[in-house]
Parts: C-alpha cells; structure tokens; sequence
C-alpha cells in the first residue's frame, strides 16, 4: 500500500477509551509507513506525550473561539494537503470536517465512539457537518443502529469498523504474577461517570459478599462521580473490600491480578478496557448496552446480564466464582476472541480499506 498523510483530529487526548483507540491507530498507522499527524482541540495530555515520542506530531488548536480553531484547521490541511482527515466524535466533527472539505482533502471520515444518543439539535449539527464527510463510522452494529434514528442521520454515509486494540499496557516494574488465592478480583476501568453505573457495581459486591467473603473489588480510573462512589462505599460496608485505584496507564498490572472483569455502563460504544480485558485472557460481567453483547456474545467469553440490576450482576459473579471450570473456559475464549476478531492491526486493515475504497471513488 503506498504511503498516506492522515491527519486525526480529536478534542483531547487525555486518557480515555476513544483517545487510547485513536493513540493506538495513530502509532500504528506510522509504524506500517503512513505519514500521521494528530491535532487536539482542547490539550494533548499523556496521550499526547507518548505520540509525540513515537515521532507523531501532535498539533494543539485549544486558544481561541471555534471560529478561529476552524481557520487553523483549514490553514494547517491546505498546507499539509493530508490524504485523509480522520474526526473522531462530535465536536471534532464540526470543525474538521468542513475544513477538510474546503482544503480539498479527497478522504474525510469521522467515527463515533460511544452509543449515547445527545440532543436532537447536537445530532443535527453533527449530522450537518457530516455532509462534508464521506462516511461516517460507527464501532458496533448497535451504535450503528442507535446513530441511524438520531435527528437528520444519513444512514447511506454509515459503515461499521470494530474497535480493536492493544494489549493492555504494563508498568516497567510488572513481573508475571500469579492472581491471589485468597481473593476472588473483580477489576472495572472507566471513568467515574454517571454512565459507567458503578453504583450498581459496588451494589452488586454488597449482594455478592455473604457467598464470597473473598470478593475483592478494584476500579480503575477518574472523574467526577469519585465523592458518590467514596460515600456509597462507606455506607455499604465496603471499606478495604472496594479499591478506587485512579487513573492508571499499565492497566495490564491490574488485569493480571484480575479473576473477572465487570463493566454496569448504561451506555457504551465498543470499550477498548473490554478488548484489553480479553487480551489478557480475562472473561467479562457486562450489561447490555451498546457492542458490549455484540462482543462476548459473539464468542461465548463472558455473561451478559440487564443494566440498573445489581441482583442480576451478583448473580453473575457468584455462579461464576463457584464455577472456576467454567471460568477457565471463558478465559481462554475471551484470549481466542480477541485474536480472531479485536486486535489493533485489524482494525487498522479495516480503516486503510474504508480509506482507500474512499480515495478510490467506491463509496
């Protein structure tokens, strides 16, 4: 394939599941020959970092109004002439897709990351920069659907890439460990958001504690909901059983200490944590919420049980604890899947298709 000029574009790259599948691509992207810059509209963060010193140029257009963000935009594709832009979300729609179309780049894409379905005027506006777009991804059939009855939606413009990625990370102290033979480790990565539900994890433990008194519970990541979380886990008697470990970059270490990886979201795209989970051979607990069924289902890797029941999910994770036969199976299909359907070069192969059938004139 001959070599391409990709510009990324996307609102920051602070640590998160869409900004770790868009850092992914990117690096690899460069390791295969393409030339890729990234630029970030509201600050690059450690994922900004770690592209720069794998040789990506990372562009910050943070300062100013929209307008003048747009102007920057257009200027830097004029100059740089891309192959393809590449916007990921919405708001990195609204001001790279018209300023690609208007620097004459043959190849403008942007994915949605997520499910969430936003207000009926946001959808329009990213609809209607989406006329500039020459297809519009979406991570799972199930975004996919949900995007298609959102206001103004193309549904001509939509294709579905699954996300892929990486094995998850470790930290340059990470030496192979068994897991603990006292404990039965759950794990969860997200941010601490309304829309990841951990409530509903944490309530789940407290049904599930009387039949595993060896539960141990430890989440992974940041945000605003931290306070909530401290004080339910106080009020449930959680206190040294629940471990708010923060943002972590070698998610890996925590995986490997894992016996089974739990996600309550009640909104979900395709998490890349779920992905890494499988990579590490870890079978899931997740509720059916956006590409989530469409991936443990699709192999047999994990359980499926309904968002908002945390008897439901108790119920899960103690069948499970008391099934360790059973549990071993799953591991070993989470590992099978992710090699079969979720790696990164995968999914990289599936976005140089879309590109060149787009540079082609076939879409």
């Amino acid at each position: 394939m001959a070599a391409l000029t990709i510009h990324h574009v996307v609102i920051s790259l602070a640590v998160g599941g869409a900004e770790t599948v868009v850092a992914s691509l990117a690096r690899h992207q460069k390791t295969i020959g393409h030339r890729v810059v990234v630029h970030a509209l509201q600050g690059a963060g450690p994922l900004g970092t770690r592209l720069q010193a794998a040789g990506i140029p990372v562009f910050l257009n943070s300062l100013g109004s929209p307008l003048a963000r747009f102007f920057r935009l257009l200027s830097l594709f004029r100059r740089h002439k891309p192959d393809v832009v590449h916007a990921h979300n919405i708001g990195a729609a609204l001001l790279a897709a018209p300023a690609a179309s208007l620097a004459g780049v043959p190849c403008i894409v942007v994915t949605r990351h997520g499910h969430a379905r936003y207000p009926p005027g946001v959808e329009r506006k990213f609809w209607t920069a989406a006329r500039f777009c020459h297809r519009v991804v979406a991570v799972s059939r199930a975004a996919a659907h949900a995007l298609a009855l959102t206001a103004w939606a193309q549904p001509w413009k939509m294709t579905v890439v699954l996300n892929g990625a990486d094995p998850a990370p470790v930290s340059d102290s990470f030496a192979p460990q068994s897991r603990p033979q006292d404990a039965f480790t759950l794990l969860s990565v997200g941010r601490l958001d309304p829309l990841k539900d951990f409530p509903t994890l944490l309530r789940a433990a407290a049904l599930a504690l009387p039949a595993l008194p060896n539960l141990r519970v430890r989440i992974l990541g940041e945000g605003p909901e931290r306070r909530r979380l401290e004080s339910l886990i106080a009020e449930l008697g959680l206190h040294g059983l629940v471990e708010l470990l923060g943002e972590q970059l070698a998610v890996g270490d925590e995986l490997a200490k894992a016996d089974l990886f739990v996600l309550a979201s009640l909104s979900e795209g395709l998490p890349v944590a779920l992905l890494e989970a499988f990579a590490s051979g870890v079978p899931a607990v997740v509720t059916h919420t956006g590409g989530m069924p469409e991936v443990v289902q699709c192999c047999g890797a994990g359980v499926v049980v309904p968002p908002s029941q945390p008897e439901s999910l108790a119920r899960a994770i103690i069948e499970l604890a008391h099934s360790p036969e059973r549990l071993h199976s799953l591991a070993a299909r989470a590992r099978d899947c992710y090699l079969r359907h979720f790696t990164l070069q995968r999914m990289a192969s599936d976005y140089s298709t879309l590109y060149l059938r787009i540079l082609s004139g076939l879409h």
